[in-house]
């Protein structure tokens, strides 16, 4: 009987963990882009929504970072840490036009709810501020 109960116990506990996990993924509002070699860089994002999961770091919406390649979380996040998922792309992995290098940092310490963000891609940078959802 206090196996049977155990387990529940630990059943119930993964199942929170879980959930709690899959409610932590960002929904990310773009706010400015600058970029290395242009100073009128493409403003069409500004406003413009993405999400990541944090689990796989994957990118849906307005900004994408999985093309060909999968993107690696290189840190989940924490009070004392960045969210970071990093993809990487070859020429040779794509359609050939060239590497590609990926990266978001989403600071995860930041006390309030909502946590600041950089995007690049290359040379170029989106910033802006993420929420859990």
């Amino acid at each position: 009987m206090n196996a049977w109960i155990g387990a529940v116990a630990v059943v119930g506990t993964l199942t929170g963990a879980t959930n709690a996990w899959a409610l932590s993924d960002y929904r990310c509002t773009v706010e400015r882009s600058v970029s290395a070699s242009d100073s009128n860089f493409n403003q069409m994002y500004i406003g413009k929504q993405f999400t990541v999961e944090r689990r796989t770091g994957l990118m849906a919406g307005a900004l994408k970072n999985s093309y060909f390649t999968k993107p690696t979380v290189i840190d989940d996040g924490s009070t004392g840490n960045a969210f970071m998922v990093v993809t990487t792309m070859r020429a040779d992995q794509g359609v050939g036009a060239g590497s590609m290098v990926y990266v978001l940092t989403i600071n995860e310490f930041t006390e309030s709810a909502s946590k600041p963000f950089i995007y690049l891609i290359n040379s170029d940078a989106y910033l802006g501020q993420c929420e859990h959802f």
